[in-house]
């Protein structure tokens, strides 16, 4: 992403996830289906890359909700799937996947090249024509575009009397306070939204249903319900973005969300316990679509939206890589381990566990966390590192860059 830019890597991701879901359209063994789910697996940094591009692109009062789009399109395409699947095979989903990426390659064709890749790259000239193409023209925008210019002109210098080997730049990396608490924020964001239903409710909702309704069929239509509610609430929570403080939506919706799981624990294990009357299990299967409604609400959206807001622009190139290492670590613990602590503790002691990791999660992004709405992307970055920048520091920097731009 930093050698060839945010729209080559963007339509570089689109190709691959093409590729991918052809071979398994062709697939005629186990072992090309293997080989097909590893083609798709080299996309997954797409899901941070994406959050980040956007938030590059996106005018700073607008890019949250712009964002929080992003996981309605995947409510959407789960719902799709989950629905086409009562009726299609998986060779006929797996032809219909292919068109949303072809769709969204020949639109990214048609985009500009980020300004903030152009201002880090010296490419002065096309950064400002880029930045007005995408924002327009006005007194606020100029100023945000020479803060941006001025930031990354002096970083630029630093970087070349600093030239190292791959090895020491990494070291060096993590020497950098601004670096490392944009990875810490990431690492806690990514937790939260794992542990409130991100992966396992992807994956296992059928099963989570069928322990709760014991009926095979009544958990698959459930299942359609539950992807349902999910996109209902991922279109709310534009709304909600846009409107409200990124801390207010995250902890309100993230404390409700731990004292549903709370609930769900509790009355699962007495019903375990006790005899209640059958009805009882439409009881909990409620708080269980309630609990997921809230999460998708708020909480799992506008955490996607902070991790594309928070790294340095110098160091983007590394912020999916680097908090890669944290997604797949929780993505990998709750998909593996997720089907064993049901089997072992039962649906009860599951969301114990991920009740109390989100709750320990949310206490610490609390003191830790900024606040990002409708600030820049460099407004946000100079606050993680602690830098203060004032007109009269930026304006002497820009006399020999900026040229009147048509």
């Amino acid at each position: 992403m930093q050698k060839f830019g945010r729209r080559k890597t963007h339509f570089g991701i689109n190709i691959t996830i093409v590729v991918g879901w052809l071979t398994i359209l062709f697939a005629n063994s186990v072992t090309m289906l293997f080989i097909a789910r590893l083609i798709q697996g080299l996309t997954l940094g797409g899901v941070l890359i994406n959050c980040i591009i956007a938030s590059e692109y996106c005018d700073p009062k607008r890019r949250g909700y712009i964002v929080a789009m992003k996981k309605v399109a995947m409510s959407v395409g789960i719902l799709t799937c989950h629905t086409l699947a009562l009726y299609w095979t998986w060779r006929q989903i797996s032809l219909f996947a292919v068109f949303p990426p072809v769709i969204v390659m020949i639109n990214t064709w048609y985009w500009p090249e980020s300004p903030s890749y152009l201002a880090l790259k010296e490419k002065i000239e096309e950064c400002q024509y880029a930045f007005y193409w995408l924002h327009g023209k006005s007194t606020e925008k100029e100023n945000e575009l020479e803060i941006l210019i001025a930031a990354q002109a002096g970083r630029t210098l630093k970087n070349k009397r600093n030239k190292c080997s791959a090895v020491l730049k990494l070291f060096y990396v993590f020497r950098d306070k601004g670096f490392v608490k944009s990875f810490l924020l990431a690492t806690f964001l990514i937790l939260a939204v794992d542990a409130s239903g991100r992966v396992y409710y992807y994956t296992y909702i059928t099963e989570i249903l069928r322990e709760i309704v014991k009926d095979e069929a009544t958990a698959a239509y459930c299942t359609v319900v539950v992807d349902l509610s999910t996109t209902i609430a991922q279109i709310i929570s534009v709304f909600l973005i846009h409107n409200l403080k990124r801390r207010t939506v995250l902890f309100s919706t993230g404390i409700l969300s731990t004292v549903l799981m709370l609930a769900i624990s509790l009355t699962s294990f007495l019903k375990s316990l006790y005899h209640f009357p059958s009805y009882s299990i439409w009881i909990i299967l409620f708080i269980v679509m309630l609990q997921s409604f809230v999460s998708y609400i708020g909480l799992i959206p506008v955490c996607y939206n902070i991790v594309g807001e928070i790294f340095p622009l110098e160091y983007k190139d590394l912020a999916p890589s680097v908090s890669g290492i944290s997604f797949m670590t929780f993505f990998f613990i709750t998909l593996k381990f997720t089907p064993v602590i049901i089997d072992r503790t039962g649906l009860h002691g599951m969301y114990l566990i991920y009740g109390v990791c989100l709750l320990l999660t949310i206490f610490v992004l609390y003191f830790i966390l900024p606040e990002t709405k409708d600030r820049t992307l460099q407004d946000i970055e100079d606050d993680i590192r602690g830098i203060k920048r004032t007109a009269l520091e930026v304006k002497p920097m820009l006399e020999d860059k900026l040229k009147p731009c048509p």
